[in-house]
């Protein structure tokens, strides 16, 4: 869950007409009780918001992982809410302040003792190549690689509608989308495979090192024991890579479901 409790001035491409301050209002009274005890797994807030230690505590202590993103905190109230019980950053550097020499915000959370996991958009476009490879090089075994990619990765370049969430029409061209006649990026449409291969290109890692910032990595920020790893008793859900880190089989649950040579059935 990507909101609503993010910062109005770091709303992105998010209509802030929808946001809410953790004071207001109750996790239950937004997301259902049932919700929170089966689905919800992860959400993202903006730690400066009134109300927002209470909030984290409550979900931490229902086993959701909370995120800080979309919001304007500083470097000591992101400290407060990794000793609430935050463990993550969402698309650092992205919707919150620039690192800065003496202010180093929410971004210099990475090279902090208390280190969060923290998510990185490689695709060029949300993040220069040297800061995707000066965010992971800081801290190999927290960095998770992410698409934040929308529901027009794959098509055709062009303007289409927007959704529930985007009141503007949106404009694909590559991987970039941004709201129409402006710079507001809204996502992007790179698949996780580019991600790992950019990784590698702009870091100078290995493609293990890599593909650890898809798997267990995530699995770790998440507390899941059943997934992430090659280990014997562990969920065989996997991908088959080539040397270059492209995608050659998909297997779930043991059983390929997917090879690059066989045509889709």
């Amino acid at each position: 869950m990507e909101g609503p409790y993010l910062h109005p001035s770091k709303k992105g491409a998010h209509t802030a007409e929808h946001f809410l301050e953790p004071a207001s209002t109750t996790a239950e009274s937004l997301y259902g009780a049932s919700n929170l005890a089966s689905t919800v797994k992860l959400v993202t807030l903006a730690p400066e918001l009134k109300g927002s230690s209470a909030l984290i505590k409550d979900l931490t202590n229902r086993n959701i992982r909370v995120s800080l993103g979309h919001s304007t905190a500083d470097y000591d109230t992101g400290i407060q809410a990794l000793s609430a019980g935050a463990n993550a950053l969402t698309h650092v550097f992205n919707a919150m302040p620039p690192l800065h020499h003496r202010e180093p915000g929410l971004a210099g959370l990475i090279s902090s003792p208390q280190a969060p996991y923290f998510s990185i958009i490689a695709d060029s476009i949300h993040l220069h190549p040297s800061t995707v490879s000066m965010a992971y090089r800081t801290n190999p075994n927290k960095a998770i690689l992410i698409t934040d990619a929308i529901e027009m990765a794959g098509l055709p370049d062009g303007v289409y509608p927007g959704n529930a969430q985007i009141a503007h029409k949106q404009e694909k061209k590559g991987n970039r989308v941004v709201l129409e006649g402006t710079e507001t990026l809204i996502g992007s449409c790179c698949g996780l495979d580019e991600c790992v291969r950019n990784l590698v290109k702009f870091s100078g890692c290995e493609l293990a090192e890599a593909v650890r910032c898809v798997t267990e990595n995530v699995a770790e920020m998440m507390g899941l024991e059943d997934r992430g790893r090659l280990v014997e008793g562990r969920r065989a859900d996997f991908v088959v890579l080539n040397d270059e880190g492209e995608v050659l089989q998909t297997w779930i649950a043991g059983k390929m479901a997917w090879d690059s040579g066989r045509p889709l059935s």
